[in-house]
């Protein structure tokens, strides 16, 4: 009969290690050899309940005890690794706990949490988080994810003017426990990539318009960037830096019944950075002739 390993090698931690480091090293094996990362990998099924079963030896107090005195012969045959168990020790995002059990042939949890379990009537929600670019956001449009746990590509439609934090649930993508069992959902979560030229304030955006002296005097056409392509605005004799200039409609498109947001084009009037000689002269006579109120 094979010699059975030691619960502290396999969990990788010393024995002199503390309940903390003893849960920590079991979070990580288990996040590594959990079945639904490993689908159909049989050694990192037995491998999970290598660390499933030495984990609730050790996370005991009393069994722990049991075991550093006398090593596996302390415990007599039939022992129950399991029994007495605490099940909420064991479930750190994972998919429900009754599949370890299942594993071991225990099964169901009933009696052991003081009442009956059946099977889980779903597996594990997923948690993702999706870096979107600015233009997609505000436009909307359909990106595509790889969820980890399937390596699956899934396409996901993306409303116009959607918030950077937003959730989005895709239904039925998430972990599942064991065949017979509908997978749990993915919570998706949009990060929304800054913009180089714009920015945004709920369905408006913003982008700085830089203009010369004169034609901030003078006033004329000028083109400014937006979204989808390029587009030509008067800008009024007199305008001061900082003025804001609207496009209507020119932002967030309308949707789900919210109308389409605005463009503004914020003017920054930009000096020259040289002068020639007949400039700066004519530069000096247009400040002797309008001084400064």
């Amino acid at each position: 009969m094979p010699r059975k390993k030691d619960y502290y090698e396999i969990l990788g931690v010393g024995k002199t290690a503390s309940d903390k480091d003893i849960k920590a090293a079991y979070r990580r094996l288990a996040r590594k050899y959990h079945p639904d990362v490993n689908t159909g990998d049989k050694k990192a099924e037995d491998r999970f309940k290598e660390v499933a079963e030495a984990f609730a030896v050790l996370s005991d107090k009393d069994k722990r005890a049991k075991y550093d005195r006398g090593g596996h012969e302390a415990f007599g045959p039939g022992f129950d690794p399991f029994a007495g168990y605490d099940a909420g020790q064991f479930e750190f995002g994972f998919g429900d706990i009754s599949s370890i059990f299942e594993m071991f042939g225990v099964g169901g949890m009933g009696g052991r949490r003081g009442g009956a379990r059946g099977r889980p009537a779903r597996g594990s929600d997923v948690r993702l988080e999706m870096r979107v670019p600015f233009a997609t956001a505000v436009l909307g449009g359909e990106v595509e994810i790889v969820v980890p746990h399937t390596s699956e590509q899934v396409k996901v439609r993306l409303p116009a003017g959607i918030d950077d934090g937003a959730t989005l649930r895709l239904a039925g993508k998430g972990g599942a426990v064991h065949p017979g069992v509908a997978p749990g959902d993915v919570y998706l979560t949009v990060r929304v990539a800054p913009h180089a030229v714009f920015r945004r304030e709920g369905r408006d955006l913003y982008c700085d318009t830089p203009i010369g002296i004169a034609r901030a005097a003078l006033g004329g056409r000028v083109e400014v960037a937006t979204l989808d392509g390029p587009a030509t605005i008067e800008i009024p004799a007199g305008t001061r830096s900082g003025q804001k200039l609207r496009l209507k409609g020119r932002g967030v498109p309308a949707a789900a019944g919210q109308p389409a947001g605005n463009l503004y084009a914020v003017v920054q009037i930009a000096p020259p950075k040289s002068l020639d000689a007949r400039s700066r002269e004519l530069l000096e006579e247009f400040e002797r002739l309008n001084p400064v109120p």
